[in-house]
């Protein structure tokens, strides 16, 4: 079958840029291509996994043996009605809010510059200064288990802290109920975002974001920077001296090298401050 590649390296697939095999892979790039590429992973009886840009995901070293789906190319396409905008799953989210406050829309501008496809984004229930994708978002198109395509309204969707009810269906694209804005404003306020982000966080070296969800009445990186873990390192994985709750890739880190560090946090955080730290990012193949 065309749309699948067998024994290809994942570190261009995400972004840690870290280590990893897939069996086989896919990228459709539309809806049809992606029930194709499904119902082949149903013949071959394999396991798969799904993801999106690649934005919160850390991969083994080894060998995954069964189907990665990579749906960054999935639907890329915009489309507006006054105030409304459907969205393509593979749309990269940044693209989606400069395509809003270009169009006068309001709505998703404190979003911008959280990494990842709009697909994800929904998915997870991305969420920055005080809002989150659900805040919204007025239905989504879905491929279920069985390949149906289903439309699901936002009433029917179960939003909490960076999750959905969405898990276990594959986001094709999602439409979003948007106030009129100025767009010089919202521009204004967008470029005021990306400098808050730039100033805190260290967007120079590859990372997948906050690696630990906020725990109740704190936050991950002041415990882990009260515990003196910031510059802690393995191989060249490193808590970043930006923000604790970053560990980025110097440059050759290795999964190992990161997943040794992540549990090295969550340890030294448990045994000085009592607090479980639980992971946003997804360890896959671990």
């Amino acid at each position: 079958m065309n749309l699948i590649s067998e024994n290809i390296p994942l570190k261009d697939y995400y972004f840690y840029r870290a280590g990893g095999v897939a069996r086989y892979l896919a990228r459709p790039k539309t809806t049809e291509e992606l029930i194709e590429v499904l119902k082949w992973r149903k013949s071959k009886g394999c396991s798969y996994i799904v993801i999106g840009a690649g934005s919160n995901v850390l991969f083994s070293d080894d060998l995954f043996d069964g189907l990665v789906i990579v749906l960054s190319g999935l639907n890329r396409w915009i489309i507006r009605s006054r105030h409304r905008v459907i969205c393509g799953a593979g749309v990269p989210l940044h693209c989606l809010i400069e395509f809003t406050a270009l169009s006068g829309l309001a709505g998703l501008e404190n979003l911008y510059g959280i990494p990842g496809s709009t697909g994800g984004s929904c998915l997870m229930n991305a969420g920055a200064f005080g809002s989150e994708i659900a805040d919204n978002l007025k239905s989504v198109e879905v491929l279920n288990s069985e390949g149906k395509v289903l439309q699901l309204n936002r009433e029917e969707i179960e939003f909490g802290y960076r999750k959905s009810s969405l898990k276990g269906y594959i986001v094709l694209n999602a439409e979003f109920d948007l106030k009129y804005g100025d767009s010089s404003s919202l521009r204004k306020k967008m470029d005021l975002t990306a400098s808050k982000r730039d100033e805190k966080q260290p967007v120079e070296f590859c990372s997948c974001g906050s690696v630990f969800k906020r725990p109740e009445n704190n936050y991950a990186g002041t415990l882990i920077e009260s515990c003196g873990l910031k510059g802690s390192r393995i191989g060249d994985a490193e808590v970043s001296e930006k923000h604790a709750n970053f560990i980025i890739n110097k440059g050759n880190a290795s999964s190992s090298d990161i997943y040794r560090l992540i549990k090295y946090v969550k340890d030294v955080v448990y045994r000085q401050k009592g607090t479980l730290l639980q992971e946003e990012v997804k360890l896959i193949n671990f």
